[in-house]
């Protein structure tokens, strides 16, 4: 049997070296492990999240339609357009939206759809099919959780930038604007918040190879130090920090502005807006039905994508109105009505341990102004109302089983 002893030796030798260390300098020896460590796994959860949104080998397409920014394959894998790398997670895209990426730096945004239209709110957080309360751990659920989770992160990003066009007229190309001390500058202000603005949008959209261009200081001549949310990376003087911001903005800003245009195109944009409800008590056996609090004029907690764009409820519809004007009343402030539903189909709904019931409305969603209070930060007011009176209910998060619905002209309220 044959001994490794030069290891062994080399093993023992480590061992005398780290009992015979001072206290205080084993701790700093320690510390740089775990910093090591640490810059490994930010680099590991990045390629990570980069390896699934691009993928690893060529994604078969089939014929394609192209409406607006949006492009939609059939039951094709989705094409991740990043020059070097596509997708291959395939799945059937019918329920997603592509807006493609106009730069192979850039992920493109993918995120959920139902009935051709962005589905926000809600959204299928994929959980287990049997049993909605478990995540689905398969590779394929997180996969799916991952694309679509920055997908609706992208989607935020666009749409602050198209709001802040303005913004963007006025900001510094040349230089990172430093806050002055004091009186606030408008133009200084508005600078200072598209740069956050774009930023963020760079690094949350941009591939592996962009951000280590962008967002590291090689400190290390490795190429294995770590991505920061921070232009030049950790600790990265003031002269490279512009220097790769410069660099970024002559090269992808005009890009990215022109693609932004898409999303709320003339301030507006329509969506499907889901909840997940509850029924309200038991089965009413005199109205035949379940009592459903419609939570519009009050949006619940807990909401996986965005609400930003769903603050305020300002109907502009006789039914909308008509709703407003009712929940306006201190007996029906809660907002229940009657979902009908004959009692055997009740039963069995409840007796089903699968059912996650979620409503949906379609809806628009309008850009009102801007907060004033803080200029630095982005504080976008929006309102919204409703583009067709019937609401529907599910059972699933798919959306596929469809159980009934509720039409806003014709409300019953629970005294």
């Amino acid at each position: 049997m044959k001994c490794n002893c030069s290891k062994k030796v080399l093993w023992l030798i480590m061992g005398v070296v780290m009992m015979a260390m001072p206290q205080p300098v084993n701790g700093q020896f320690f510390k740089k492990l775990k910093k090591q460590a640490e810059e490994k796994i930010i680099k590991k959860a990045d390629k990570k999240v980069d390896d699934i949104l691009n993928g690893n080998k060529d994604a078969e397409q089939g014929p394609s339609t192209q409406t607006g920014g949006t492009t939609q394959t059939e039951k094709k894998a989705i094409n991740q357009n990043t020059g070097q790398q596509n997708a291959n997670i395939s799945f059937d895209d019918s329920k997603y939206l592509v807006y493609k990426s106009p730069n192979p730096a850039f992920k493109d945004i993918v995120i959920q759809k139902f009935k051709e239209l962005p589905r926000f709110g809600a959204i299928d957080a994929y959980m287990m099919r049997d049993n909605p309360k478990k995540v689905d751990l398969s590779k394929e659920a997180a996969e799916k959780r991952n694309l679509t989770g920055l997908g609706y992160t992208g989607f935020a990003h666009l749409v602050r930038i198209n709001m802040l066009k303005e913004h963007f007229k006025v900001m510094d190309r040349d230089a990172l604007t430093q806050q002055t001390k004091g009186k606030v500058i408008e133009k200084e202000a508005k600078s200072s918040l598209a740069q956050k603005v774009l930023k963020e949008f760079a690094f949350d959209l941009g591939t592996d190879a962009l951000k280590k261009e962008y967002f590291m200081n090689d400190w290390s001549g490795t190429g294995k130090s770590a991505v920061v949310r921070e232009w030049g990376g950790h600790q990265a003087d003031d002269f490279t920090e512009n220097e790769r911001y410069v660099n970024f903005v002559e090269k992808y800003l005009d890009v990215i502005l022109k693609w932004a245009e898409v999303f709320f195109a003339d301030g507006s944009e329509d969506f499907q807006l889901v909840y997940a409800i509850e029924f309200q008590g038991q089965y009413d056996f005199v109205k035949e039905g379940f009592w459903v609090r419609l939570p519009i004029k009050r949006p619940p907690l807990g909401f996986v994508s965005s609400i930003e764009y769903f603050n305020e409820f300002a109907p502009q519809t006789p039914y909308g109105n008509a709703f407003f004007n009712k929940t306006e009343q201190v007996d029906y402030i809660n907002g229940d009505v009657l979902f009908k539903i004959s009692p055997d189909k009740a039963e069995a709904l409840i007796n089903d341990k699968s059912v996650l019931l979620q409503l949906t409305m379609k809806v628009r969603s309008v850009f009102k102004d801007f907060d004033t209070g803080n200029p630095f930060v982005y504080g976008a007011n929006y309102t919204y109302h409703f583009l067709d009176p019937i609401l529907e209910l599910y059972s699933d998060a798919q959306l596929t089983r469809k159980i009934g619905e509720i039409n806003l002209g014709n409300l019953v309220y629970k005294d």
